[in-house]
């Protein structure tokens, strides 16, 4: 089967990749046109390429067992077959096309080849985050269309924010499907690169339509599910990139991102799994420049859903801690709902925010009256949560005050910020999709203090993590 692209897109399993845009002199120049090409092992695709001031074009280098690309310089283009699956061909390497310039200098473009790449089609399922847990692997979905299928005019795609660098690459938009590629872990290669992402789509004035958030993760969602009563919740906070708490850098990864009540696009975490008053982990956007959120105060301008689905980056503050950041609403009508899964819904497809009866009967399954505990618990960063049947842990993330928008994960029931942060280690809180919060604590002055509750109330500008439920 023969496959044409003229720009960046996927064709089943082989990526083509571009290392170096061109070279380029004063005489001529030459690149390849897309970035990423995707084919099965015996497949045949067409791939363009533009060039200035060049009398001639040739292949120079192709990985070995790799027949040599046909070149057309009328229409160019490059037709590359990909290898058979048991020639012994290489599975990577570099195709590099070379131009002569009327100037008689040569000059190249080089492509890096990688065969057999997984695909993950999630275009046939819409939701405002799309988990990617599989290393190596090529990821479609719908772009023409927000998390509740409803259409939008996209005309491009771009990285909004991402944890690390190059995290999301070879990012796409083409028949209306957006496309990334996510790679494997430098030191595991069973493992996805991890981190979260935010993706945009815009118009063609360039306005911002829609955003998506990339959780990138090797999670296996059926594996880690909790159940309590009627309801199946996913084993982590959305975000969490980890489930552990035996190193700093586990409890940090298990934090997840935080939300604003009734909004879809995620905040990052801290840069310390100590948040006292913390700063966001570091940003960036597709070219590695270094991306910050803005904190608005809520007024009539950026107090409404318009303005915060067009400034994913902006946590919309209040003076009091109460207060909802939207003033189109007293409730929580225009944002989640308890009931089924809404347009801002920030949960994968098949999940939705859980609603307060999902966490109805959790208790502290540990000891709090033994000797110890003050000097145990207090690096936890977590708790033991049984519904008598059953035990999970669950992480503390703290939140992101509704000031500021700065990270805290101190637990200081009487709000008086002079009380030595040490006797208050930690808090978890989490949004219930009807706007109350389902909060555990532990309090290192008084271990037998600590305690559980699923009826807290905090105002909707406070940013809180979120566990997700399976759709009924």
């Amino acid at each position: 089967m023969k496959h044409i692209v003229h720009i960046l897109g996927v064709v089943c399993g082989l990526m083509l990749l571009t290392t170096a845009c061109s070279d380029k002199d004063e005489a001529g120049s030459i690149s390849w046109n897309q970035k990423a090409l995707f084919m099965h092992w015996g497949e045949e695709a067409t791939v363009s390429f533009s060039g200035f001031n060049i009398s001639s074009y040739s292949i120079s280098d192709v990985p070995e067992g790799w027949d040599t690309p046909k070149i057309d310089a009328q229409s160019l283009t490059a037709t590359i077959v990909a290898p058979a699956e048991d020639s012994g061909a290489a599975a990577t390497g570099t195709i590099r096309l070379r131009g002569l310039t009327t100037g008689s200098e040569y000059i190249h473009s080089s492509l890096y080849v990688a065969l057999n790449a997984l695909e993950v089609d999630y275009t046939a399922q819409p939701a405002n985050c799309y988990i990617a847990n599989k290393p190596n692997a090529y990821y479609r979905f719908d772009a023409m269309r927000k998390g509740n299928g409803e259409p939008i005019a996209t005309a491009r795609v771009a990285v909004i924010w991402q944890t690390s660098m190059n995290l999301v690459q070879y990012l796409s938009f083409n028949n209306g499907e957006c496309a990334f590629y996510i790679k494997a872990e430098d030191d595991d290669a069973t493992k996805p690169k991890r981190g979260n992402a935010l993706l945009g789509a815009y118009d063609s004035a360039d306005n911002l339509l829609w955003s998506w958030h990339v959780w990138i993760t090797d999670m296996d969602v059926e594996g880690e599910v909790i159940t309590n009563g009627e309801y199946e919740l996913m084993g982590r906070q959305l975000g969490a990139l980890a489930c552990a708490n035996d190193t700093p850098q586990e409890i940090l990864d298990s934090y997840g991102v935080y939300y604003q009540l009734g909004r879809k696009d995620p905040f990052a975490g801290p840069s310390t799994y100590t948040a006292s008053k913390g700063t966001t982990i570091s940003l960036f956007d597709a070219e590695s420049n270094t991306v910050t959120y803005q904190y608005p105060a809520s007024s009539s301008e950026t107090g409404n859903y318009s303005y915060a689905n067009s400034h994913p980056t902006h946590f919309i503050t209040t003076e009091h801690k109460n207060e909802n950041w939207c003033r189109e609403m007293t409730n929580n009508v225009q944002g989640w709902n308890d009931t089924q899964k809404s347009v801002n819904d920030p949960c994968p497809y098949g999940w939705r925010v859980a609603p307060a009866a999902a966490f109805a009967g959790l208790t502290i399954a540990d000891d709090l009256t033994v000797e110890d505990a003050a000097t145990r618990y207090a690096s936890s960063y977590g708790w033991q949560l049984t519904n008598g049947s059953a035990s999970h842990f669950w992480f503390a993330a703290g939140r992101r005050i509704y000031l500021d928008g700065k990270i805290e994960n101190l637990y200081n029931d009487t709000l008086v910020r002079n009380i030595a942060t040490e006797a208050q280690p930690w808090v978890g809180y989490l949004w219930a999709s009807e706007g109350t919060i389902f909060t555990y604590w532990f309090n290192k002055a008084n271990p037998a203090a600590s305690g559980v509750r699923n009826d807290y109330q905090l105002g909707g500008a406070n940013g809180l993590s979120v566990r997700c439920v399976r759709e009924k």
